[in-house]
């Protein structure tokens, strides 16, 4: 209580020698030293003052505080002369166990010494010019004049008890009550705010409050980290500029915080916006995390305004960091979601195409991008093609020649780093003419990544209200695009997979099912034949004499003759159909939901068409032509499994080669088993059987039949 009761008492003191009307224009700044201490080792602090003109004092100071002990050792109230032209007076005192130097500056000489005024500006950094306006708009005393307003103050110092009045303490601990309770609502305002605006606003309103309205400028770093939005408030321009990360420092070194300073030379060279003589700066800083400053412009503050001040500053600095984290902390949520919506909508993508196209969208519509493109890295690894584009038409864009290593995105391939420019004319990595496709100059690009393996990049560009991107969008898009990598992977693995399975059940040569599919395929079908009581076909082809035609015309020819007769078979079959080639000229066709009726139907069109096709080296030499034989067989009469229907096909097949080739045989159901003896009932009248019909030849001509059946099979 007794520092605070002398720091009241004493600001009391200046405030009476201020109403003076002789001592008005004078700025009266007090400086304390600490009795105790040892003159000489110990500097005398400004503890409180009244300050009429900020330059002016400025300039006082840089002349006084380096001799206030010496002035303090004479002992003796002096009237000083300095810079050339102005007046000031000083008067050394002790109370209260303190040595004080009472100093009075602020007037001038009839005439301005230009020589002294020029060392003035280059020493604090002003121009000479405007310095010289200011002079001549200060008021004007002679020495007699200043030696009078020396006399009043000495006087009223004289009757300045030894220690404070007991009273006072009532009107300390009142003030003290009233900023305190002021303080406590600015803090409990403080935590109710919810965005950076209002929390500064919240500040201007107390520092309103507690000390006046000063011209107040204020910084914030702006989102990417690299540079600080200026604004001005209460008499100040709103945009005062930008200062980049590097500037700041000239206004927060640690010689010219929380303290009034000359506006100097460095200063007005980063902020040419701000018309200062003194700022008062704070740092907005939380954690070692500078997020700002606030300024107070041409405002010189009592000992207790610049700790209420720092308190305050500290408290939005506090606030500020926590809003900062909560809009983080809300936006990584955010992500999260939109990552979440968009991993689920890439994995019912069934196609990679389709994967690609809905990527680009996805990136897009993230970044709100009207064009851009997916290029993928060739197997070669030296040049790129686009596989997807947004804003352009795929076909142009994929004869653009593109190289790995040239151009943007081929730098990002090459390197894996991702590319932000906004300027592609100015940025020194690309330094390139912008495109007439192109309706802004800014771009981002990123690498596609497969564990550490680059496979392409994801460009792009044409912001909708073409602003430039922010590292916000880079972070958004890489996250966009790792997610998309793993999707990448993940068709690229169901691709092979799927491939590998297909290489497993199907012809390597022809493109047929192989015997494998073929069994477990009947074995489904028999199953839902029996469920359902349909019928159920087996056709079992084999070419004729083609060992022959191999030795004739050499396996290349044979090789292409099997693919030619794979695709008359499947040119002859319904979609529903299975046709598999079995084993060396050997095939065989399922024929679901077929009657043997309808299938010597389909055999005979399949073997016309093999009669009649044109092999190569068959016609030209002494073979002729190349035909088929074929075997028919159903469910259920001719057997219930597939080994059984294959085995009645396999005889009907082989009667038809024994009958004479090129010709259809159906397989005939076997014999009714006789009784046993045992079981057999008495003698009964003797009954003729059936005698199982000879093998038919199916060579004779169908197209009578063809006309009745071929219409039902096919609607049926």
């Amino acid at each position: 209580m007794g520092i605070e009761l002398d720091m009241i008492w004493l600001e009391e003191m200046l405030a009476g020698l201020k109403d003076s009307a002789s001592l008005a224009p004078y700025n009266l700044t007090l400086y304390r030293r600490h009795g105790g201490e040892v003159a000489g080792a110990a500097p005398f602090r400004c503890c409180c003052s009244r300050i009429q003109d900020p330059l002016k004092n400025e300039l006082a100071r840089r002349f006084f505080v380096k001799e206030l002990d010496l002035r303090f050792s004479a002992g003796t109230p002096a009237v000083c002369r300095y810079g050339g032209a102005f007046f000031g007076f000083l008067v050394p005192f002790s109370r209260s166990g303190y040595d004080f130097c009472l100093v009075g500056d602020g007037v001038r000489d009839t005439s301005i010494d230009l020589w002294q005024l020029a060392a003035l500006s280059q020493l604090g950094g002003a121009e000479l010019f405007s310095l010289f306006s200011h002079m001549e708009s200060l008021c004007i005393a002679t020495v007699q004049e200043v030696e009078i307003a020396l006399r009043e103050v000495v006087g009223e110092i004289d009757r300045i008890p030894p220690s404070p009045p007991p009273v006072s303490e009532i009107t300390v601990a009142d003030q003290t009550d009233t900023r305190l309770a002021e303080v406590a609502g600015f803090l409990e305002q403080l935590d109710r705010s919810r965005t950076i605006t209002e929390t500064v606003a919240v500040c201007w309103e107390t520092i309103g409050a507690l000390i006046g309205f000063p011209r107040t400028a204020i910084a914030l770093r702006q989102a990417s980290g690299t540079s600080y939005a200026v604004s001005g408030i209460w008499g100040l321009p709103d945009d005062l500029g930008t200062l980049s990360a590097q500037a700041i420092g000239c206004f927060l070194s640690r010689d010219k915080v929380k303290k009034a300073v000359l506006f100097d030379a460095q200063m007005r060279g980063a902020l040419p916006a701000l018309q200062a003589t003194l700022t008062t700066c704070f740092p907005l800083e939380y954690q070692a995390d500078r997020l700002g400053f606030i300024a107070l412009i041409d405002t010189d503050l009592t000992a207790s305004d610049l700790l209420l001040v720092s308190m305050l500053t500290r408290g939005v600095a506090s606030r500020m960091a926590q809003i900062l984290k909560e809009a983080e902390q809300a936006r990584s949520s955010s992500l999260s979601g939109r990552l979440m919506s968009l991993t689920h909508t890439l994995l019912h993508v069934e196609s990679k195409e389709e994967l690609y196209s809905t990527v680009l969208e996805i990136a897009a519509d993230l970044l709100d991008a009207s064009q851009g493109s997916i290029m993928l890295i060739d197997k070669d690894g030296e040049t790129m093609h686009i596989v997807f584009t947004k804003g352009m038409t795929l076909h142009v864009a994929q004869c653009l020649p593109m190289k790995v290593g040239k151009g943007i995105a081929g730098k990002v391939a090459q390197t894996g780093l991702p590319l932000l420019v906004n300027d592609v004319e100015k940025d020194s990595r690309v330094a390139m003419t912008n495109r007439p496709r192109f309706k802004s100059k800014a771009l981002i690009c990123i690498p596609l990544k497969l564990k550490e393996k680059i496979i392409g990049v994801v460009c792009l560009s044409d912001k909708a209200n073409l602003a430039p991107f922010t590292d916000a969008d880079l972070e958004l898009l890489t996250s966009c695009a790792n997610l998309a990598s793993l999707m990448i992977e993940r068709t690229l693995v169901l691709e092979e997979s799927d491939r590998f399975e297909q290489l497993s059940v199907t012809d390597s040569l022809t493109g047929l099912y192989n015997r494998r599919f073929l069994k477990g395929r009947t074995e489904e079908e028999l199953n839902r034949s029996s469920r359902q009581e349909l019928e159920l076909t087996i056709l079992f082809i084999d070419l004729d004499f083609f060992k022959n035609y191999n030795d004739v015309c050499g396996h290349i020819a044979g090789d292409g003759a099997l693919k030619k007769t794979a695709q008359i078979i499947q040119g002859s079959l319904r979609e529903m159909d299975i046709v598999a080639r079995y084993g060396g000229e050997e095939f065989c066709v399922l024929l679901p939901g077929t009657s043997k009726t309808e299938a010597l139907v389909v055999a005979e069109r399949i073997r016309y068409e093999i009669e009649n096709e044109k092999f190569p080296c068959a016609v030209t030499s002494s073979l002729g032509k190349l035909t088929a034989s074929f075997g028919v067989a159903s469910y259920p009469e001719d057997g219930r499994t597939f080994t059984a229907l294959l085995h009645a096909s396999d005889i009907a097949l082989y009667q038809a080669k024994a009958g004479g080739r090129n010709r259809i045989v159906a397989a005939q159901p076997p014999p009714a088993r006789l009784p046993s003896p045992i079981m057999q009932p008495p003698p009964t009248p003797p009954v003729m059987q059936p005698q199982p019909a000879p093998p038919v030849s199916r060579t004779f001509d169908f197209k009578s039949y063809l006309e009745a059946t071929e219409s039902k099979r096919h609607n049926g």
